[in-house]
């Protein structure tokens, strides 16, 4: 069995994209028996951490998609409201 270099810690700058790639590698090297079971254990750490992180963005994303609707709508709905108010202009 091979020595692997230590992980880099979690860090907020990590991309989703690159998070969720070293999650899949994870998966495949554990999947394969690549790894023996301390090492299997640690992947497993570092995996359900990777997973905490990538959700938290997703959470993040879809918490401004919600808030960015909302404001579509009022906006819309302002407008509307303005339109009843002024007379149409001929």
């Amino acid at each position: 069995m091979t020595q692997r270099k230590k992980k880099p810690a979690i860090t907020k700058n990590l991309s989703f994209e690159d998070g969720i790639e070293e999650l899949e590698s994870i998966v495949e090297r554990i999947e394969a028996g690549e790894v023996g079971i301390e090492e299997s254990l640690a992947e497993y750490e570092r995996g359900m951490k990777l997973l905490q992180h990538c959700k938290s963005i997703l959470d993040k994303c879809e918490q401004r998609i919600t808030d960015l609707t909302k404001k579509l709508e009022s906006d819309d709905e302002t407008d509307e409201k303005q339109r009843q108010i002024q007379p149409a202009e001929e």
